[in-house]
C-alpha cells in the first residue's frame, strides 16, 4: 500500500482486505499521520453550511412532520360505498345496516376564489339516519396511534337537517369487541355548518387504535374537516420529530420542495386550516395532499427549530406567475399595510416574518418538473422573478437553479445582471453509479469536490459583487435500505461534508435529501407511532454541532486505494480541520473508509497549545450488516469518549467509522 504526503483537501477511502480478515486472523491497523498548522487558515466556513430540506413527498410532511393524526380529514377523493379513501363503515360490512347510508357530495365550506390547476374539489359526507337494527354505527379510521393519559384535541364540522339524535367521537381498539379507550359526546348538534370541539384522553396506549364517529337517532347530517391533534404537539409539529430536528441545529430549512415547488401554489396553504383545499401532488404519485402545513406553519416550525426559513417559489409551473412569487414575498415580508401583508395580519401574524432566502424554481433543467426550460429561457425568467420580488423587498437573498452541467451554469450566470447570492446544485448517487464497487461510492464525493473547484473558477470570471456561493441544497443516495441505513451511508455523507468544508470558499449552503421520510435516504424515518434516525442523520448532527468558522491547513500521510470508476490513489483516511469562531476549540473531522481495518492516526498540531483533555464523538457500527431500522434503531450509534491530547498524540479510528475530535486550545 503506497504512502504519500498530501494536503488535507486530498481526502481518503476504503481498503478491501479479504484474505486475513476472512480467515479470522488478527489484522494489524493501518497507520496515518496528519499535521495541522493552526497558524494558516485555508478558507472560511459558512455559518449556513448545514441546513435541511423539507418536501411534500409521501409522508414527509403529512404524518411524518405534521402532528395531525387524521388522514384525509376533508373526506376528499373518489368514494367507495359513499365513503372516501381512509374511511370505513363502523363496525364493519358484515350485514346490511340499512339504518345508516353514506354519500359523498360537494360542499361549500372552504371554497376559495384562488382555484388554480390541481386542487381537489371539496366534498363532505352526507349521512342519512333512521331507526334500524344496528344500535352502534358510524364510520372510523384505523391506524391512529394513541398514548395513555395524553389529551387529544379534536374538532369536526357538522350540518344537520331534521336530525334528532347524538354524535360521539371516540378512540378504541381496532378489533371486534375491543375496548373503548375514551369517548366524547358532541353536544347540541343542530343547524347549519358549525365547528364542534371535543377532547379524548385514552385510558390505554395503542399504536394501532381507531378513531370512531358514532351516530344515533334519525335525520340527515353532514360531516367534514375532522381533526385530532396530540396534546404534546409543538405548534403543529409532532413532538418526537421536532426533538430530532432541533438536535440537528439546522442553519436553514428549505420548503416546499424540491419538485413539488413547481406544482405548488402558496395561496393554498394560508388562512383558516379547515377552509384550505387539498391538492394533487403531481410530483409524487398523484397523492392527495392536505394544505394544513402552509407558509405560516412552516415559518413557525423553522424558527422554533432555530433555523432560517428558505422558500422555493414556483417558476411558470402549473400556471404560476411572477406576480404570484412577488405576492408571496409580500405576504412574508411586507408591512401589515400592504395588500398581502394585511392578509398575513388577518391570519394572525401582524409582524413581517423577514424571510431572507428565496430560491427561484427547482431543477428547471429537468423535464420531470413543470416549468422545464433551457438555460437561456430560465435566465430570462430568473431576471423577471428577481426584479419583481426585489421590488417588494430589496434585501432578499436569491438562490438560482444551477446544474452539474457547466454549460447551464455559464448561461445562467452570464445572462443575469442583478446580484445573485447562491447557485443551487443537486447531487444524487445511485446503485447504477456505484456499479457493484463500494469503493466507487466512498470515493465519489471527491469528484464533487473537484467539480466545485471548476465552478469556483467560472465564478471568478464574474465581477466580485456578482459571484454567488454554491447551495448544495439537495444531496442523497439512491441505494437499498441495507446500504444507506448502514455505515456506508455515513461514510459517504461524511466525506461529502468534508468536501463542503474544504471548498468552503465557494460552498455556502448544503442540505441532505430529505429531512423526514420521502426517500429511504430521508434522515428521520417517522412512522405513525415512532421514528428512528439514519446514519447520515448522526453524521449530519455531528458536523452541524461542530461547525468551525475557519478551515486550518492540514497535511495527511496515509494509505491509498484504487477504484474502478473514480480513479486511483484515493486516500483511506479523510480529514478536515477547523477552528471555532471563539478560537477556543479545534475540530478534527476524520473518517476511516477502510471496511476491515482500524487506523492508528498520529496527530501533530503546530502553532497552538493543545489542552490535555479532548473529546471524541464517533459514529460507528459493529459491521456493515448493522442497519438502522424501526426494529434496530441503535444499530449505528453515536458515542462520546475522552482522550488524552497534546501537540502530538495518537487517535484510533475504528474500521468504517466517522470521528470528530474536539481539542481545547489555550488562549
Amino acid at each position: 500500500m503506497s504512502r504519500r504526503r498530501r494536503l488535507a483537501w486530498l481526502p481518503i477511502v476504503c481498503t478491501a482486505v479479504a484474505g486475513a480478515a476472512a480467515q479470522g486472523t488478527v489484522v494489524p491497523p493501518l497507520a496515518a499521520t496528519i499535521e495541522i498548522d493552526a497558524g494558516t487558515v485555508e478558507n472560511r466556513i459558512s455559518p449556513l453550511l448545514y441546513g435541511q430540506f423539507l418536501e411534500f413527498m409521501y409522508e414527509g410532511i403529512k404524518g411524518g412532520l405534521h402532528a395531525e393524526l387524521i388522514a384525509n380529514r376533508g373526506f376528499d377523493g373518489d368514494p367507495t360505498a359513499g365513503l372516501p379513501p381512509r374511511w370505513l363503515r363502523y363496525p364493519d360490512d358484515r350485514i346490511d345496516d340499512y339504518g345508516i347510508v353514506f354519500k359523498s357530495e360537494p360542499r361549500a365550506l372552504g371554497a376559495r376564489s384562488e382555484r388554480f390547476e390541481g386542487i381537489v374539489e371539496p366534498t363532505a359526507v352526507r349521512i342519512e339516519l333512521k331507526p334500524a337494527v344496528v344500535a352502534r354505527h358510524g364510520l372510523f379510521q384505523p391506524r391512529v396511534p394513541v398514548r395513555q393519559g395524553l389529551e387529544y384535541r379534536g374538532s369536526i364540522w357538522i350540518k344537520t337537517d331534521g336530525f334528532e339524535g347524538e354524535v360521539r367521537a371516540g378512540l378504541e381498539a381496532d378489533r371486534s369487541a375491543g375496548p373503548t379507550y375514551d369517548e366524547s359526546l358532541i353536544a347540541n348538534v343542530s343547524g347549519d355548518w358549525k365547528r364542534y370541539a371535543f377532547t379524548l384522553k385514552p385510558a390505554s396506549s395503542d399504536p394501532l387504535a381507531r378513531f370512531v364517529l358514532l351516530f344515533s337517532g334519525k335525520g340527515t347530517i353532514w360531516i367534514d374537516q375532522v381533526s385530532l391533534m396530540p396534546g404534546d404537539a409543538v405548534g403543529d409539529v409532532r413532538a418526537d420529530t421536532m426533538a430530532k430536528v432541533k438536535a440537528l441545529k439546522p442553519a436553514f430549512i428549505r420548503y416546499p420542495g424540491g419538485n413539488v415547488a413547481q406544482d405548488y401554489h402558496w395561496q393554498w396553504g394560508i388562512g383558516p386550516r379547515d377552509e384550505r383545499p387539498s391538492w394533487i401532488n403531481l410530483s409524487w404519485n398523484n397523492e392527495i395532499e392536505p394544505s394544513d402545513f402552509g407558509t405560516d406553519e412552516f415559518i413557525a416550525f423553522a424558527r422554533a427549530a432555530g433555523a432560517e426559513p428558505t422558500i422555493t417559489v414556483n417558476v411558470d409551473g402549473r400556471g404560476a406567475t411572477v406576480e404570484e412569487a412577488a405576492a408571496w414575498v409580500e405576504y412574508c415580508n411586507g408591512p401589515a399595510t400592504s395588500k398581502f401583508g394585511a392578509l398575513r395580519a388577518q391570519n394572525g401574524h401582524p409582524e413581517p416574518y423577514g424571510v431572507k432566502y428565496w430560491e427561484i424554481g427547482n431543477e428547471i433543467w429537468g423535464d420531470w418538473v413543470r416549468g422545464h426550460s433551457d438555460a437561456a429561457t430560465y435566465a430570462r425568467n430568473l431576471a423577471r422573478y428577481v426584479a419583481a420580488m426585489r421590488a417588494i423587498d430589496p434585501s432578499i437573498q436569491v438562490i438560482a437553479v444551477g446544474d452539474n452541467d457547466m454549460a447551464w451554469n455559464r448561461t445562467v450566470l452570464q445572462n443575469l445582471s442583478d446580484r445573485l447570492e447562491f447557485l443551487a446544485i443537486h447531487h444524487y448517487y445511485s446503485r447504477r453509479d456505484m456499479d457493484g464497487d463500494v469503493k466507487n461510492l466512498l470515493a465519489r464525493p471527491l469528484h464533487y469536490e473537484r467539480f466545485y473547484g471548476e465552478v469556483e473558477s467560472e465564478l471568478g470570471k464574474l465581477p466580485p459583487n456578482r459571484r454567488p456561493a454554491l447551495a448544495i441544497n439537495e444531496w442523497g443516495l439512491d441505494l437499498t435500505e441495507s446500504q444507506v441505513h448502514s455505515m456506508l451511508g455515513a461514510l459517504y455523507g461524511a466525506r461529502l461534508m468534508n468536501a463542503f468544508e474544504r471548498r468552503g470558499s465557494v460552498v455556502g449552503m448544503s442540505a441532505v435529501s430529505d429531512l423526514v421520510n420521502g426517500w429511504p435516504g430521508g434522515i428521520i424515518q417517522a412512522s405513525r407511532d415512532g421514528l428512528f434516525v439514519t446514519p447520515i442523520y448522526l453524521v449530519n448532527q455531528l458536523y452541524a454541532t461542530h461547525l468551525g468558522s475557519e478551515r486550518l491547513a492540514t497535511r495527511v500521510e496515509g494509505p491509498t486505494i484504487s477504484t474502478t470508476k473514480e480513479g486511483s490513489d484515493v486516500s483511506v483516511v479523510d480529514v478536515v480541520t477547523s477552528r471555532s469562531a471563539d478560537g477556543r476549540n479545534i475540530f478534527i473531522k476524520a473518517l476511516n473508509t477502510d471496511l476491515e481495518r482500524p487506523v492508528t492516526l498520529t496527530v501533530v498540531v503546530h502553532g497552538a497549545r493543545v489542552l490535555s483533555s479532548a473529546v471524541v464523538d464517533r459514529v460507528t457500527a459493529p459491521s456493515l450488516q448493522a442497519v438502522a431500522s424501526f426494529r434496530t434503531p441503535n444499530a449505528v450509534r453515536l458515542s462520546r469518549s475522552s482522550l488524552k491530547a497534546a501537540e502530538r498524540f495518537q487517535l484510533e479510528l475504528p474500521k468504517h467509522s466517522v470521528s470528530v475530535v474536539t481539542l481545547g486550545v489555550a488562549k
